[in-house]
Order: structure tokens, then sequence, then C-alpha cells
């Protein structure tokens, strides 16, 4: 790059080669690029990176020496180890789960409630996990558990591989189904007319199960719907994500 194009790489070149390297599995090879950098050094956002394609692919050792030099750069939030426990708990490694969930107690690492948003008719409406606030939540609910049985039918299975270790599939099944994004959606889904676009933003990074769920509702109810999380926009529509599933 330096030779032909007289250019000097920057950190967000590193940064961009790193992430295409990860979104086709070369995790390796993406992080001896990482560790070849000479005058620059890799600061959080790029290890970040790296994290992010480590839960992707399941890579256990590699997501846990990304987390350390996160510590090292004395960068490290509570998503990091969010982003670890999702990777034990993808591979069943339940003992490390509870490691980590541990280890955070003990270090009094503690993660933001997820709170996620919705503007209809001009009015902002906010949802928390489970939230019971809304004045129409008998309506939401009821909803709720109608687009989750029309979901089924259409196949979408909740995915189940968190770090809810302590509960059983029955009870791991309801405790994914109100996350603050599936409440917002169902709002969106009641409060507006067909074909309408739901857009949803939410302050923390949504998980695997929401981003298919959301999937699933941008096929079966013919609408798209947009979440804008702590790291990007998600446009989903037909079933299909804009981030191609990586993220």
């Amino acid at each position: 790059m330096t030779k032909q194009y007289g250019i000097k790489p920057n950190i967000h070149h590193y940064g961009c080669i790193a992430d295409l390297m990860g979104r086709v599995g070369k995790l390796d090879q993406a992080y001896e690029l990482i560790m070849s950098m000479k005058e620059l050094k890799p600061d959080s956002a790029l290890w970040r990176t790296l994290l992010g394609a480590c839960r992707i692919h399941h890579n256990v050792t590699l997501g846990e020496t990304v987390v350390g030099h996160l510590v090292e750069l004395k960068a490290q939030e509570a998503g990091d180890y969010v982003l670890l426990l999702n990777i034990y708990s993808s591979v069943g490694d339940w003992e490390k789960v509870k490691d980590t969930r541990r280890f955070m107690k003990e270090r009094g690492i503690q993660t933001s409630l997820g709170c996620s948003s919705i503007i209809v008719k001009g009015v902002v409406h906010e949802f928390l996990v489970d939230d019971v606030s809304h004045s129409r939540k008998e309506e939401i609910y009821t909803t709720m558990d109608e687009i989750n049985k029309q979901l089924k039918i259409a196949g979408y299975v909740a995915d189940i591989t968190s770090e809810l270790h302590n509960l059983d599939e029955e009870e791991k099944g309801h405790a994914l189904s109100y996350h603050s994004e599936k409440l917002a959606m169902a709002f969106g889904i009641l409060a507006t007319p067909p074909g309408t676009t739901i857009r949803i933003a939410k302050n923390l990074r949504t998980c695997v199960d929401c981003h298919e769920f959301a999937k699933a509702l941008s096929w079966v109810y013919n609408r798209v719907v947009v979440i804008r999380d702590r790291n990007r926009f998600h446009h989903f529509r037909e079933g299909r994500c804009s981030c191609d599933d990586f993220w």
C-alpha cells in the first residue's frame, strides 16, 4: 500500500482489513496482522472488531486473548465480557460462564439495562425487558404472543444459546421472548399501519435471538425494520439483514 500508492496505512486501514479477515473466518491471520503493527498501537476499537469475529466463529482461545489485550489497555467494558460470555455459551462451556460472571461480580462490572425506543406519531415510546409500564401493555403483550405464534409457524426458533445457563430450554425461550427491542417491534406492529417501516433505537448491542426475530418478522409481516443498536444500523427486509449476520 505504501510502496504502490504512497499511502501510509493508519489505524482505520488496519481495522478494515482485520474486519474483512474476521468476516471470512481468518481470525488467526487477523490477529497476526494486528500484532505486526509497528508504528501504530492497536486501539480498543480494533480489538473489539476481532472480538466480535471471535463470537461469530466461536473462537474461545482467541476471544480470551483479545479481552486480555483490552485489559492491558485498561479499556475493557462490560460489553466485552458479555461477548466473552456469549462465546463460552455458544460452545457450551458453562463453567467458564459461571467463572466470568463471578469475576464480573467481584470486580463490580455491571451491564447496562437494555432500553429500546420507537417513535410513533411524534411520541417516543421506551421499553425495557419484560416492561409492563406502557399504557397499552396488555395489547402489546397480546400482539407479542401472536407474533411469536406466527413466526414459529414460519420456522423461527428462539436462539437459546446464551448466558442464561441456569434455565432450562423452555424457561430460556420465555426469558428471550420479551427483550426490549421485541416489545418495541410488537408495538410498531400494533400502532402503525401495515407496510410502515419500524424504526427502533437501542442502547446496547442487539442479541443473536432478537436479530433472528427481526429477520423473521420482516418477512412474515412484510415490514422493513431498522434497528440502531450500540454498534451499527441493522436494516431488516424480507428475512435478511444488511449486516449479513456479522455484527
